[in-house]
């Protein structure tokens, strides 16, 4: 297993990286792409958010209509277990600005079955369980706020990237 690669590299980057593109890190010697030792398998697609209404929120919540969904395991499917942790990245592309992100999962301890859909996602998940606790306080070295995505950022603007001058 790769995973223990995790422990050496800088959190930093991921969390505090402004743009949308993973930028290069400097390695001993070279420059190169970070690896990808978590939700490492995927598929992405194209999506829209749809403004149902009935609701007060501003900026992208009123709707946007360029989005990318990446759809992971947090870990490689095992034929052979149940257990499955499934995860969501959601970026929102936005005129002349960083695009609206968030990460979602149901829990870093995953769901009993196989059906991706099965559990509601969450920006805000809960504690670690006990075999995960090394990778909680691994992520804390780049943020206090390990178990949750705000989306505040999200209410700012549109994807006109237009302030709102009173955002909800």
């Amino acid at each position: 297993s790769e995973m223990p690669g995790i422990f050496i590299e800088s959190m930093c980057p991921t969390f505090q990286a402004k743009g949308d593109e993973l930028p290069w890190e400097k390695d001993v010697l070279f420059y190169h792409w970070r690896k990808k030792y978590i939700h490492s398998v995927g598929t992405v697609g194209q999506v829209e958010l749809r403004n149902l209404g009935n609701h007060p929120y501003t900026g992208v919540f009123e709707g946007a209509s360029q989005g990318i969904v990446r759809l992971s395991f947090a870990t490689k499917p095992d034929p052979a277990s149940t257990v499955t942790t499934p995860g969501m990245g959601l970026k929102f592309l936005r005129d002349g600005m960083d695009s609206a992100n968030l990460v979602a999962m149901v829990s870093v301890d995953g769901q009993e079955g196989w059906n991706f859909f099965k559990t509601d996602f969450t920006n805000h998940i809960p504690p670690a369980g006990p075999a995960l606790i090394p990778l909680a306080i691994k992520f804390s070295t780049a943020t206090t706020n390990v178990q949750q995505v705000g989306l505040s950022e999200w209410s700012r603007t549109g994807e006109s990237g237009n302030e709102i001058a009173d955002p909800k």
